[in-house]
């Protein structure tokens, strides 16, 4: 099969790049992303496009999607540039690559998303998930990981303090649904998941990927 990763530059991303190319049940990666990654690799095709554009220009033929995209407030300047990112980006290329045959789309959210939440970043979340799931994707995988764990190609302050404060409680929230998780455990149960879940809507949460 042949596999798409959206955000493939992203801490979740880069993980993600390297176990698909790792799995034998894909002969084909194709990472879409703003800029050049660099990386070579037989299965690996590199997609530089405008994400501004994704109804205009070519995309590859794909049979499962996974979804990495996502940015901060603080990175992308406003409320509405992160909308874009996060709500925008995903929906529009999860309705182009369907139309070019892809059946799977497994996308990471976020632990509590949903459009009437209290925080703006989990609406903005809880509306990407109700915005695929109109799509008509044979199956649809939604992971909500916590804090995710790992290193960042980018400094971010807040991320940076709660992981070293969850570093130091993980042992009392071992069995807790907002444990942190590492960036890693999620690109491995995205990828599981993705292979193997039954047709239909697929929630998968952060307590369930620790294990």
């Amino acid at each position: 099969m042949r596999a798409a990763i959206l955000g493939a530059s992203g801490l979740v991303g880069q993980e993600l790049v390297d176990r698909l190319l790792a799995e034998d049940a894909y002969s084909e990666v194709h990472v879409l992303v703003r800029r050049p990654m660099r990386r070579f690799h037989p299965k690996l095709e590199e997609w530089v496009i405008d994400f501004d554009r994704v109804t205009e220009i070519e995309l590859p033929v794909v049979d499962h999607v996974y979804c990495a995209l996502g940015t901060t407030i603080k990175q992308a300047g406003s409320q509405e540039a992160f909308r874009l990112v996060d709500y925008t980006y995903p929906v529009e290329l999860g309705r182009e690559l369907l139309d070019l045959g892809a059946t799977r789309f497994a996308l990471i959210s976020a632990l509590g998303a949903h459009p009437n939440a209290k925080t703006f970043y989990n609406r903005v979340k809880g509306d990407t998930e109700n915005g695929l799931r109109v799509l008509g994707y044979d199956a649809l995988l939604i992971f909500r990981p916590s804090l995710l764990l790992g290193d960042r190609d980018e400094f971010r302050f807040g991320e940076q303090a709660a992981a070293k404060i969850s570093t130091v409680l993980r042992p009392l929230l071992k069995r807790s649904a907002i444990a942190p998780i590492e960036a890693g455990q999620v690109a491995t149960a995205m990828i599981r998941e993705t292979l193997h879940a039954p047709p239909g809507i697929t929630i998968i949460e952060s307590k369930q990927m620790q294990s």
